[in-house]
């Protein structure tokens, strides 16, 4: 078991690190899209009137944003809108792999079944609800401010993933009740 939660930590922690690079990334074009939009554009350059250059929303909860106007330029409060949201949804992702290898962690030094353990369980289950939720202010932002371009986009299952391991973290919370009810019978 010791071998498998090594690779689980190492991935954990190899996932958390792509996640901050890929938040750095989105912060950077950010601030290259607010300080010189040429760059961007000559970057998204189809030279085709009509062409639309679409970008998938990272981690995918946001299906794909065309962030070029109808005549091919570069729609530079959509590419912002995209970079900052891309930017958030990783944070919140990389925040949930350094939960997960801290867990692993904790569990090493005795079992999974320790107040910690249960209180970084339920921070994962909100951080899973609060991506979608950042998916719905981003798309309710983008209906607003660039409609038609842009359209509203709720999903359902980071939401429904986030209960699922709520409800788990109070699995976890019994559990801890028994481990201290079976050492004060010992």
């Amino acid at each position: 078991m010791k071998g498998k939660a090594k690779a689980g930590y190492v991935l954990a922690r190899v996932f958390e690190v792509i996640g901050w690079l890929g938040v750095a990334m989105m912060v950077i074009s950010f601030l290259v899209g607010i300080i010189d939009p040429e760059v961007i554009s000559v970057m998204s350059d189809t030279d085709a009137a009509g062409a639309k250059v679409s970008v998938p929303m990272v981690p995918g909860s946001l299906g794909r944003l065309d962030i070029t106007g109808p005549d091919g330029t570069l729609h530079q409060g959509l590419y912002l809108l995209y970079t900052a949201a891309g930017a958030a949804e990783l944070a919140l992702t990389a925040l949930v792999f350094r939960r997960i290898w801290q867990i692993i962690k904790l569990s090493w030094a005795s079992t999974p079944f320790q107040q910690p353990v249960v209180k970084k369980v339920k921070q994962i289950g909100w951080l899973f609800i609060a991506a979608p939720l950042v998916t719905v202010a981003v798309s309710l932002v983008g209906f607003v401010a660039f409609w038609p371009e842009y359209s509203f986009v709720v999903d359902v299952g980071g939401i429904i993933t986030g209960v699922i391991v709520l409800a788990l973290s109070q699995i976890f919370a019994y559990g801890v009740k028994l481990e201290d009810d079976v050492e004060g019978l010992l």
